[in-house]
């Protein structure tokens, strides 16, 4: 079995965190109007990272902690966006080539993104099993450094950063509510939240359509999924990554299932009422919350991952719609 990161890694790192990193903040957020002031759910806002999401906690940790050898030589890995951008900007700041690994179906919004800030976008098929062997030959084809952010121990140590930050601002947390893809932020929120508070209830939420890390708990070892399909594109990991699934058998006390019609109505309810704008993958804890998917006592903390969509999305959610996963690049 693998070994868990260590309170000690997680507060080593969070001391050499990167200046440029925001320390983003608990927001209330009224589950029904007639609750406003006297909110019990919290927002951890993501969507205010540097990027728009929270992906250079893990990004600017491994970046920040290669050697000179294998910054000279440039890092590729893979990502449906997000974590792209972040590897992106962190490389650029620390003068490092970043190529990134995308499947050809990626919101051309991220794809955009991760060149923005410097990064160069490689195309693998439409397949998120196929990013990985791709990555691996551009590492082979040109030298670079490959990194598996995915299985890379750094990065729940990086992302843990969040949940430090979520104790620090309200010791009082019962809940943890966070979405779970591949399992790298899960797995750091989680280890932050139960080393220094054991008595904390961290609970994962997916969508239906993107349930690998659920199904891969009840069958008590990792399940592939044949079949992805959700507008929360930042979760299109289809098999959880072994090492942040060993985190989470451990630390996660539950793992909840939201549909498309629930992450839409979220999204609406967040940015209606909350004021606060989150792609699909940063909505599906609140909504697991709206829905009453998670047994709520005392403050509970939703993680809103981010905030990164297009605007076609944002009409098509504002208007009442459903999208099709295809159409936001899922």
């Amino acid at each position: 079995m693998a070994e868990l990161i260590t309170l000690q890694e997680i507060e080593d790192a969070r001391a050499r965190i990167s200046p440029l990193l925001r320390w983003t903040p608990l927001t209330p957020f009224a589950l029904r109007p007639e609750e406003a002031g006297r909110e019990t759910l919290f927002l951890k806002q993501e969507n205010l990272q540097i990027t728009g999401a929270y992906k250079p906690r893990g990004a600017f940790h491994i970046v920040r902690s290669l050697s000179p050898e294998e910054r000279a030589r440039g890092v590729v890995m893979c990502s449906s966006g997000n974590f792209g951008q972040a590897f992106a900007l962190a490389g650029r700041e620390h003068g490092v080539k970043v190529a990134v690994v995308m499947m050809k179906k990626a919101s051309p919004f991220k794809v955009e993104a991760v060149r923005r800030v410097g990064g160069e976008v490689v195309f693998s098929e439409n397949d998120p099993m196929a990013r990985k062997p791709m990555m691996r030959r551009v590492a082979e084809e040109r030298g670079m450094i490959a990194i598996d952010a995915s299985e890379d121990r750094r990065t729940p140590i990086g992302h843990a950063s969040a949940g430090m930050e979520i104790l620090d601002d309200m010791p009082g947390v019962d809940t943890i509510v966070c979405p779970c893809s591949s399992g790298g932020l899960i797995a750091g929120v989680a280890s932050a939240a139960k080393l220094r508070n054991p008595k904390i209830r961290v609970v994962g939420a997916q969508p239906v359509g993107a349930a690998a890390i659920y199904h891969s708990l009840q069958a008590g070892k990792l399940v592939t999924m044949d079949h992805w399909d959700s507008m929360a594109d930042g979760l299109s990991a289809t098999r959880p990554s072994e090492f942040p699934f060993a985190h989470i058998q451990a630390r996660v006390d539950e793992v909840v299932l939201v549909t498309e019609e629930e992450i839409a109505e979220a999204f609406r309810q967040l940015l209606f009422r909350g004021k606060v704008l989150a792609e699909g993958a940063g909505a599906v804890p609140v909504a697991a919350c709206l829905a009453g998917k998670v047994k709520m006592r005392g403050k509970t903390v939703a993680v809103v991952s981010g905030g990164n969509l297009t605007p076609e999305l944002v009409r098509t959610l504002v208007a009442g719609g459903v999208p099709a996963a295809a159409a936001v690049g899922g």
